[in-house]
């Protein structure tokens, strides 16, 4: 009604939300489907892709298990789309605002085209998608998960005892306790994980890529999600992939040539003065593991006095150094790293949430203020993406990919609206009605 769309737009102004009320104002009446289509439709004025990010790409999906001559394939394609979903944390199994955006993303994409997620592994495993855990509903019980048989089986009925008290949703950590608070981003798989994989409901074990102990988690990861949603969206090409591990790699090789903007803001105190006039104090340009009070915490690493530093890490801004600590795997790129790259340097258009569209929009507005980039290419690029919804029933329960696997009948309604995907996740977005 357009009652309900003028009052929520105000809203959305209210909650600090404009550029969200804008494209919520234009889509909320289209049917899902419609919107999709819009979503995919190619522009005509992309800039080259720079050989450093197709080579980064490359290497992440060799890394991740694909074949050379497949990731070439992917390569060319995603140059073409220049499509990426990037509204996902790297997770073992996603919830219901993440399965909403994939069918919506999905609905309109063309034929013989790849749905690339670029999954965010800059968070801690307790990140609101809880990224070390299998995720489902209170539909189910945990032994339709994982069987009885396995030995902590108790501890898990406890934990998930003690949930039931405070919450509806229910999960099963993969993790041990101390693997909490560790960031995603270069994380190794634990023994607890592999030994609770044979446990698995068939269901969801039949999906389960295998797992050893100390290989790389995002790998498993991305490919055990990729695996539940095409199971869920038949007949997709759909590949998952690490987004900070993307922008690691480019960053080893960009920061080396003295002319390109990133080597100029690491490396030149004038122009970098310049522009981190033009953002936020303490921007935070990567994330690390660091030491509190005796634990182990994500701490943002930002630029100042020439140094980069958190709480308790400190690095001499030498380009020896930073390329040193990436190769490590010790720095994590930042969310303004990753869409800088992405976004405004090669003008990929990046889907994303109601969070996203208004901090790339915000990242937007402030690189236009600076002559370091290409004003054409930044002005250009698609930055309101917007993909977002909730998976519900008939009843306003919610619905998890890992139920629709267990064998829950329910399917997308594909005859709502934008306004109608939305509505539901109002709340988050700080808007009450």
């Amino acid at each position: 009604m357009m009652s309900d769309k003028n009052n929520i737009k105000d809203l959305l102004y209210k909650a600090k939300r404009p550029i969200l009320a804008s494209i919520l104002e234009k889509a909320w009446d289209l049917p899902v489907s419609e919107y999709s289509n819009i979503l995919w439709q190619k522009t005509s004025n992309k800039p080259p892709m720079e050989n450093a990010l197709r080579e980064a790409f490359e290497k992440e999906f060799l890394r991740v298990g694909i074949g050379l001559y497949e990731a070439k394939i992917f390569l060319n394609r995603l140059e073409e789309t220049r499509v990426i979903q990037t509204a996902t944390h790297l997770t073992v199994s996603e919830g219901p605002t993440f399965l909403a955006l994939h069918h919506l993303s999905l609905l309109g994409m063309p034929p013989k085209e790849t749905y690339f997620v670029g999954t965010y592994s800059g968070v801690s495993f307790t990140n609101s998608a809880w990224s070390g855990c299998l995720n489902y509903s209170n539909r189910f019980e945990l032994a339709d998960v994982i069987s009885r048989e396995y030995k902590g089986f108790s501890d898990l009925k406890r934990s998930d005892f003690d949930r039931l008290r405070d919450s509806s949703e229910r999960r099963i950590s993969l993790i041990p306790g101390n693997m909490k608070n560790n960031l995603v981003f270069q994380s190794k798989i634990p023994d607890r994980l592999v030994d609770q994989i044979p446990y698995f409901a068939d269901p969801i074990r039949e999906l389960t890529p295998q797992a050893k102990k100390g290989d790389d988690f995002s790998i498993w990861a991305t490919r055990f999600c990729e695996n539940q949603l095409r199971y869920i969206i038949k007949d997709k090409s759909i590949f998952y992939f690490d987004i900070n591990e993307v922008v690691r790699n480019y960053l080893i090789k960009v920061l080396k040539k003295s002319d390109h903007p990133l080597h100029t803001i690491f490396f030149n105190s004038k122009i970098r003065e310049k522009i981190l006039g033009f953002f936020p104090a303490e921007l935070p340009f990567f994330s690390i593991e660091g030491i509190y009070k005796k634990k182990v915490r994500q701490q943002s690493v930002i630029l100042k006095n020439g140094l980069l530093i958190s709480q308790n890490y400190k690095l001499e801004l030498s380009l020896e150094e930073i390329i040193r600590e990436l190769e490590k795997g010790r720095l994590c790129p930042s969310l303004f790293l990753v869409f800088t790259t992405l976004s405004f340097l090669n003008g990929m258009i990046c889907f994303g949430s109601f969070e996203q569209v208004e901090y790339l929009s915000d990242f937007k507005r402030r690189w236009l203020k600076s002559d370091l980039l290409d004003k054409e290419v930044v002005h250009s690029v698609n930055v309101s993406a917007f993909t977002s919804g909730l998976c519900q029933d008939e009843s306003a329960q919610t619905i998890f990919p890992l139920d629709l696997i267990l064998g829950l009948n329910w399917d997308f309604n594909n005859n709502i609206t934008i306004g109608d995907l939305v509505k539901p996740l109002l709340p988050r977005m700080g808007v009450e009605i």
